[in-house]
């Protein structure tokens, strides 16, 4: 009955289209379908359960918008022959606010129904019994604002929920950027200490405390925070050489052969994307789906038959080099057999399954710790994450760069990331991104006359590209390339990148006309029309 209740709430309390100017229209509320009972929420854990439930089956609803936003709109995937016109506006950056997938309702649900429950859930009672399921939904709230942070450029703040009508005249502030990434990291932070729930099946389907944070700092440019986060997310969860989380050759290549005759013996970086459950060493957050209880995978079908690998996706598999011990010389890219299927004129991106959607994996966090610290003035650190891992080195392991730095964040346990020989030499653990899968190491180009700040952008650009080989069509290319070019100051590095994507395919015309749109900053986000009621707060100065 609680259960009833609760999803009658949080359906009849969704919050209409933010595409209309008038704030009765970005907050449609019938107040006859959201009465609460005085019980509401916060007295025992069943109800705050029922309340965490609530807000990760809306998790589900935002999937496709999360992989078209975050993919159709970069250099990676493109429509495919019979792809809805709203899917064609959104390649080609030709977005109106009527634009379904531009409506940013069911974000804002979330956030509203987390502000809910997070107001009614009594954290005291029993101990703090109830504190996992706080802060549960807390980081809950915090992913569903950070998406409406990075796909709009503000974010209008509200903590407390709209229960009625009458709410709907108050005055909200809207943050700028930096603002929001500001008041995320503040609302995270004092609870960054607190497990969240782990003893009901859902764990995996919270977003992760010290991810969250990471991502938050990258974002906002401190690097070393990120980094910090990053790898304290590793540090816990690593453990003695093993295969979670330690891009080990547990989803790795491995060659046979010799004398320059090698080929592929096994590829287990395919089994990551198994189709009834992902790769158990590498899924970190997921969302699930379940016919049973009425969960439906309403994206699927329009992943798996509207949308395809661009021409340029395929093409920057093609141009890179395998690796087989002693020389690489073999063009192509080993994960292009998980990537995707091509069939006639398409290619079908094969990473999407019905059962489930991975929003982060092991890779994920690897090649955005290495982006943090090569921002951060570390960038040959970095160029071994992505070649052959955070002991890289082939002599004795103890040798290795990521030992003995004055920075903690630069200092990994190799009894924890890799197995030795009696002699020192590495056995097995942490390969590196592309170790892992086989292909031959990148290096910086050029003389001992290179400055720092040109090895940083020269491994800022290897790492955007691995990005792309490595965790391409999983929702992250667009905010990477905005993050870049906003982190950077180089608008150049968006707009080259999703121009690429049209001059592969032969329209030079709109290569050339997205690529001078996209070097205005004020296009690289969504339209947005904000009532008056909500206020945007004095801006940074360097906004």
């Amino acid at each position: 009955m609680i259960m009833k209740k609760y999803i009658l709430i949080l359906y009849g309390f969704l919050i209409a289209s933010c595409a209309l100017i008038s704030c009765d229209d970005m907050l449609d509320v019938d107040p006859e379908e959201v009465l609460l009972t005085e019980d509401y929420l916060g007295d025992d854990k069943i109800e705050a359960r029922s309340a965490l439930f609530g807000v990760l089956s809306q998790m589900q609803d935002a999937v496709e918008q999360y992989v078209v936003l975050g993919e159709l709109r970069a250099d990676l995937m493109d429509v495919a022959t019979g792809a809805k016109d709203e899917l064609r506006k959104i390649n080609l950056h030709d977005i109106s606010e009527n634009n379904s997938y531009v409506n940013p309702t069911n974000l804002f649900s979330i956030v509203n129904n987390c502000n809910f429950a997070l107001q009614g859930m009594d954290t005291v009672a029993y101990e703090n019994e109830l504190l996992p399921y706080y802060v549960s939904i807390l980081r809950v709230r915090t992913w569903a604002q950070f998406q409406i942070l990075t796909n709009y450029g503000k974010l209008p703040y509200m903590l407390e929920p709209v229960e009625s009508t009458e709410d709907l005249n108050d005055e909200y502030p809207v943050l700028t950027f930096n603002q929001g990434l500001d008041s995320l990291i503040n609302n995270l932070l004092p609870y960054s200490n607190i497990e969240t729930v782990s003893d009901i099946g859902v764990s995996a389907e919270i977003p992760k405390n010290d991810l969250l944070l990471g991502d938050l700092y990258l974002w906002s440019g401190d690097y070393i925070m990120a980094a910090t986060y990053y790898k304290q997310f590793l540090d816990y969860y690593v453990n003695a050489g093993g295969g979670l989380y330690n891009l080990t050759q547990t989803y790795g290549i491995e060659y046979s052969g010799k004398n320059g005759n090698y080929s592929v013996s096994t590829n287990n970086w395919i089994n990551i994307f198994e189709e009834e459950t992902p790769g158990s060493y590498e899924y970190i957050s997921l969302t699930k789906y379940d016919d049973d209880y009425r969960q439906y995978n309403t994206a699927y079908e329009t992943l798996v038959t509207e949308v395809k690998a661009s021409i340029a996706s395929v093409s920057n598999w093609s141009v890179q080099y395998k690796y087989y011990e002693d020389l690489a010389f073999e063009q192509g890219d080993n994960r292009v057999l998980g990537s995707y299927d091509e069939e006639g004129d398409e290619t079908w991106i094969k990473k999407y399954q019905y059962d489930y959607f991975m929003y982060t994996r092991a890779a994920h966090v690897y090649l955005k710790y290495a982006e943090a610290i090569n921002a951060a003035g570390y960038p040959a650190h970095a160029l071994a994450v992505i070649n052959n891992g955070v002991f890289d080195d082939s002599v004795t392991v103890g040798a290795t760069r990521f030992i003995g730095n004055a920075q903690d964040f630069l200092n990994f346990d190799q009894s924890k990331y890799v197995t030795t020989s009696s002699g020192g030499l590495q056995t097995g653990g942490n390969l590196g991104i592309r170790g892992r899968v086989g292909m031959a190491p990148r290096a910086i180009e050029g003389n001992g006359s290179l400055t720092l700040a040109d090895s940083i952008n020269q491994v800022r650009s290897i790492i955007l590209e691995e990005a792309a080989l490595e965790t391409a069509f999983e929702g992250n290319r667009y905010g990477d390339l905005v993050r870049a070019s906003r982190n950077f100051s180089d608008a150049s590095i968006i707009a080259k990148a999703v121009a690429s994507k049209f001059t592969a395919s032969g329209d030079a015309g709109t290569a050339a006309m997205l690529e001078q749109k996209l070097s205005d900053p004020e296009n690289w986000f969504l339209p947005f029309s904000i009532p008056d009621n909500f206020v945007l707060v004095t801006p940074d100065a360097e906004e």
